[in-house]
């Protein structure tokens, strides 16, 4: 048994973290893993927004009114006696906020292993993955803030490229699931990237954008002729509708991916277009069946390395213990993010 420490926030207010200690262990068939590093963006604070409707409280569970918010990242195994996992063997997988956690591996191989708790069967499988660590994409630290986002940005990437729609626009576009899709879509359609007048900046210096305009400015989006498809991170209804009203005709396709702005009211029906919502672990699988795990993988592989070698924008930025990490997830819930900053906590 070790002491761990978890992090747990509050369904109704998801601003407020606390720290608790517990002791924790590895039971048969079990391994304990010291979570070395994690990442924390705008994808957590979705998690957390749609804890209860997309079921991401499910995968940690905690006591009632209170959630565990799962966080990518890296860790150690520490303990426990499972066949083809030693002590020492490191993976990179989806974890809870904490030091510590304990897994039941099953259909473990070469490439890792899957999460046979029972709590986890009817959660989506992708997240249930956990797979070595590989230094081919580059540093962990990086591989935790961009990796899982970079998956949902390269799978709406080749979703888009069969699209008829000549522009896409991009709201939350200092997001870094949009910067990936943006980066990738560049030069095959025009990108319009939405951002706040803070971010505009930023967004603009990044150079994936032919058009960067700010929220207030949403009324420029006339101007484009056609036809556009909408793919929107930020899941502010009030923004998602002027989109809508001022594109009318001209926006074919509408793709609801995050909600970066959680806080904001989301609901109505719109003109136009009907909003889908694009959920990343299901179009991961279908991809996986098409091309084969081998196949993903190296189209996967090949786009991160593009993404990556554009990316000195970036400035990485480490926690470190609770008080680190409770601070950044509060800076992170209301709203105060640098978009050039990607935070890694260790505990």
């Amino acid at each position: 048994m070790v002491q761990a420490i978890e992090l747990r926030v509050r369904r109704d207010a998801l601003a407020h973290i606390s720290a608790i200690s517990h002791d924790v262990g590895a039971g048969p068939g079990q391994i304990l893993l010291h979570i070395d590093e994690f990442a924390l963006t705008a994808n957590n604070m979705t998690y957390a927004a749609h804890g209860v409707d997309m079921g991401y409280w499910g995968f940690f569970p905690a006591p009632e009114g209170l959630g565990i918010v799962p966080v990518w990242g890296f860790a150690t195994v520490i303990d426990g006696a499972v066949d083809g996992i030693a002590l020492g063997d490191r993976f990179y997988g989806y974890w809870p906020m904490a030091s510590h956690a304990v897994l039941a591996p099953v259909k473990v191989g070469p490439r890792g292993f899957v999460d046979g708790a029972a709590h986890r069967q009817k959660l989506p499988p992708v997240y249930n993955n956990y797979v070595p660590v590989s230094a081919a994409y580059g540093s962990e630290s990086v591989q935790a803030l961009f990796r899982p986002l970079y998956t949902t940005s390269f799978v709406l990437d080749e979703m888009l490229r069969a699209s008829p729609a000549k522009a896409l626009v991009l709201t939350s576009a200092s997001s870094k699931t949009a910067l990936g899709l943006a980066q990738a879509a560049q030069g095959r359609q025009r990108v319009v990237g939405l951002t706040s007048a803070a971010n505009r900046d930023f967004v603009v210096a990044t150079g994936y954008y032919d058009a960067v305009i700010d929220y207030a400015g949403v009324a420029a989006l006339a101007d484009e002729a056609g036809p556009v498809a909408l793919v929107d991170f930020a899941g502010n209804g009030e923004v998602r509708r002027a989109v809508h009203t001022i594109l009318g005709a001209a926006l074919i396709e509408s793709h609801i991916v995050g909600d970066t702005h959680w806080d904001v009211a989301n609901t109505g029906t719109l003109p136009g277009v009907t909003p889908q919502l694009f959920f990343a672990p299901s179009v991961i699988v279908e991809r996986v069946a098409e091309w084969g795990p081998q196949g993903f993988e190296q189209r996967l592989a090949a786009a991160w390395t593009a993404f990556m070698a554009s990316t000195g924008w970036l400035r990485v930025t480490q926690g470190r213990g609770a008080t680190d990490a409770m601070a950044h997830w509060q800076a992170l819930a209301s709203g105060r993010i640098d978009p050039a900053e990607g935070v890694v906590i260790r505990l």
